[in-house]
């Protein structure tokens, strides 16, 4: 099982993932218990691309919460942030093509995929929190649109975390 959550927010004064992701990160570990992770950094550039401002737009890290013996609780999500208008404006236009929700003009993506068996259901809701709490995030997912920004807090049905 897979699932992906992106946010779509106008997080004005956050020039790079690096810097973003700090603030996320910061903001979810004062909200509960503590994380254990791997920095995954940007991706690696495709043939044909070359490392620059876009390498600095993106951040990511794998996640779980920690046990009191920092062994992760369930299994990891993967977290990436992407700075930016230029470089999310395809995601932005692909989910709300006529900005019937307002997400135009977002410059930052976060994006949480989670997967395997044990999924970190907390964490995801703790980073939902932090997002909206930080920059009025908006919720979107392949599956429910922008509905699942109503729906209800904590996991839903199995089915609806299920993306095609």
């Amino acid at each position: 099982m897979e699932y992906q959550l992106t946010f779509f927010a106008r997080a004005t004064g956050q020039t790079t993932g690096g810097e973003a992701m700090e603030h996320v990160l910061n903001a979810v570990l004062e909200s509960g218990p503590p994380l254990v992770g791997e920095y995954l950094g940007p991706p690696e550039p495709r043939p044909g691309e070359w490392s620059g401002p876009e390498a600095d737009a993106v951040r990511s890290f794998r996640l779980a919460t920690a046990t009191e013996d920092m062994r992760p609780a369930a299994d990891y999500l993967l977290l990436e942030i992407h700075v930016g208008m230029r470089f999310i404006a395809e995601d932005v236009i692909a989910a709300d093509p006529d900005d019937d929700h307002g997400v135009w003009g977002s410059d930052l993506m976060a994006r949480v995929t989670v997967s395997g068996e044990r999924p970190d259901w907390p964490l995801v809701e703790r980073i939902r929190t932090t997002l909206k709490n930080l920059w009025s995030a908006v919720p979107w997912n392949k599956t429910s649109g922008f509905k699942v920004a109503a729906a209800p807090r904590g996991p839903l049905p199995h089915d609806q975390y299920t993306t095609p």
